[in-house]
């Protein structure tokens, strides 16, 4: 099992980015209650910091590989997690954005859209952008005209 440090050296290298380049990063174990279940990494805008749930199935599927780097596809989502949260701190909130952005780096990794992964962040994209949605209709008549 490689360390998350290494995982994420990977993640970067991927990205063709240097630590130093990219937005202070903080590798954590667990989702904090206000963060969405089953997310894998988030940003703080007050900090300025991207974080990276390290218990995340893609963070373990990329530690557990047999040789450092070794499991492309998962350090390919990590570094489009990455791109996507970085893309958040530069330009706020708008999660199509970010996933959009998100989906550019896959391609920009190899990852066709015809790819399992592309098709979950397509998804994933698809259903954040739905509860969004049905939470701004709730919002909206729960207000009142």
């Amino acid at each position: 099992m490689w360390s998350a440090a290494s995982v994420l050296v990977c993640a970067l290298s991927v990205l063709g980015r240097a630590e130093r380049t990219m937005p202070p990063i903080e590798l954590i174990d667990f989702i904090p209650p206000e963060v969405s279940a089953g997310a894998e990494g988030f940003v703080r805008r007050d900090t300025g910091t991207i974080y990276l749930i390290t218990s995340s199935p893609v963070f373990r599927d990329a530690a557990d590989a047999r040789e450092l780097c070794g499991d492309s596809l998962a350090i390919k989502k990590l570094a489009s997690v990455l791109a996507h949260e970085e893309w958040h701190l530069r330009h706020g909130a708008d999660e199509r954005g970010a996933y959009e952005f998100q989906l550019l780096t896959l391609l920009r990794l190899g990852v066709m859209p015809d790819n399992r992964l592309y098709w979950a962040v397509q998804r994933s994209m698809q259903h954040v952008l739905a509860v969004r949605r049905r939470n701004h209709a709730e919002i909206v008549v729960a207000s009142g005209p």
